[in-house]
């Protein structure tokens, strides 16, 4: 019996039927970066919400504040653009041509200069946020940091015709927060690809103006994903690649993330093509993929993807409605 002892001891310390141990858990890391996509855009919307409040907080003062501008700061274009002449350190301030500007119109690039500090600062305390700014009713655009607002936007530009004004008004958003853009477009101010979270100014239950948080897609890259050496990618709820690391792209087969090359100003919404599209994929394994992750909701599919069967693994990033998919080797 004393023999048997260790024998047994032995027995159930290595299990049966042999003494090899159980494979590892893959180390996903999709969760985490979801969650951290999560929190850190979800600050973002709360953001522009506190920069509506101050916006709205302005025109009580209208008189008072711009008694105290200097209007030599601004001009009329041959075009009949009203701008700011040049950076002072400040925003830019432009106000298109597409209506004539009136003095009215003029006295609300007075009224919002003091949002200068406020989107210096956010810009500063915020890196993943390019550009913060203020459109309004009229076209009137203060944003920050400045640039050449003349050479860069079209003299007629519409601004309550873009997704970044008009999704926060009362038709899209009557519940009056925070909302995001959250399919990637192109930047009409020369930024490329990005997202965006706005939020409505409303004054005496009028509509006055969305100030908004540019976030470029590079930027998105460049902090979440450049130093990642797992094949991950983000897409939309519609199935648009928004940022991917290079093995992720290769896995999908997918066009390189290239960003956008201003040709001509941009007068329209601009989405990327389908080919940028996960649902939409040539590939038949990919959009049984994306379809079963996104659409679904399932948290993981077997795919075979050149030849080889891996396990793509999904978060959601619920602030965007976004899917974080990580593609793992079997």
């Amino acid at each position: 019996m004393k023999r048997l002892l260790p024998l047994l001891a032995a027995v159930l310390l290595c299990g049966l039927p042999s003494c090899s141990r159980p494979p590892a858990a893959p180390e996903i890391v999709a969760p985490t970066l979801a969650a951290r996509l999560d929190s850190d855009l979800r600050r973002l919307r709360e953001e522009v919400e506190r920069l509506a409040a101050t916006t709205a907080a302005l025109y009580p003062r209208r008189a008072e504040i711009i008694a105290g501008v200097d209007k030599s700061k601004y001009a009329l274009s041959p075009d009949g653009a009203f701008y700011k002449l040049k950076d002072d350190g400040g925003a830019a301030l432009w106000i298109s041509a597409v209506l004539p500007v009136t003095p009215e119109m003029q006295e609300v690039a007075y009224l919002t200069e003091p949002l200068d500090a406020e989107l210096g600062r956010i810009c500063r305390e915020l890196p993943a946020v390019s550009q913060a700014y203020y459109n309004d009713r009229h076209s009137l655009n203060r944003i920050y940091p400045w640039f050449d607002t003349i050479a860069q936007y079209p003299p007629r530009m519409n601004i309550p015709e873009f997704n970044f004004y008009y999704l926060a008004d009362a038709a899209h958003n009557p519940g009056r927060k925070g909302v995001w853009v959250p399919e990637p477009y192109v930047d009409p101010a020369g930024r490329g690809w990005m997202v965006s979270t706005i939020a409505p100014v409303y004054v005496n239950d009028k509509l006055e103006g969305v100030p908004g948080l540019d976030v470029t897609i590079a930027t998105l890259v460049e902090q979440y994903f450049r130093s990642l050496d797992h094949a991950v990618a983000v897409v939309s709820r519609e199935g648009v690649l928004v940022a991917a690391t290079e093995s992720a792209i290769q896995h999908l087969e997918m066009p390189p993330l290239k960003d956008h090359k201003y040709l001509e100003t941009v007068k329209l919404d601009t989405f990327k093509p389908d080919e940028y599209n996960v649902l939409k994929s040539t590939l038949r394994p990919v959009r049984t993929m994306a379809a079963r992750l996104i659409q679904e909701r399932l948290s993981s599919v077997a795919v075979e993807l050149n030849g080889k069967t891996r396990t793509a693994y999904a978060a959601p990033v619920p602030e965007l409605g976004w899917t974080v998919i990580e593609l793992y080797p079997n």
